[in-house]
């Protein structure tokens, strides 16, 4: 098997590249490993938030405690579930990072090993499908008592 097959395709951009080329393009090369570090730093924070989110949403849901916490947690998932799938699955802070200069920007690569960076949209997935019936069910409940 050829290094090339054993590699899977990456996923190019719809949209973020727009953005990421002009402000690569204007900053100096002196800076490029400042910036990408800081925008692998927000990139990071992010996606931290984003799972901390969808961790207090399924919590929500468990304890059947849905409310406007719930609610929040939901609106930032749904918003990064936007960002991502509308830009063929990739978030636009990756591809900023590869055009300044990082290997590689996917954040999850940073302390993730691949066969688990790989399977973070399976698993974040699942969760946030069980968080909505846990939820629904926990509104319901409410609703009927």
């Amino acid at each position: 098997m050829s290094a090339s097959a054993a590699t899977p395709a990456r996923r190019r951009p719809v949209w973020s590249q727009l953005f990421t080329r002009p402000i690569a393009r204007v900053v100096p090369d002196a800076w490029r490993p400042a910036v990408v570090t800081g925008v692998k730093g927000v990139h990071t924070t992010l996606f931290v938030g984003i799972g901390a989110a969808i961790i207090v949403f399924v919590w929500d849901g468990l304890r059947g405690h849905p409310g406007r916490r719930s609610a929040t947690a939901f609106g930032i998932v749904m918003a990064e579930s936007v960002i991502y799938l509308s830009n063929n699955q990739v978030c636009p802070f990756t591809p900023l990072a590869e055009e300044l200069g990082a290997e590689n920007g996917a954040v999850a690569d940073l302390f993730l090993p691949d066969w688990a960076s790989r399977r973070i949209p399976l698993v974040s997935t699942s969760a946030l499908v069980m968080g909505i019936a846990l939820n629904l069910r926990a509104l319901l409940a409410s609703r009927s008592a």
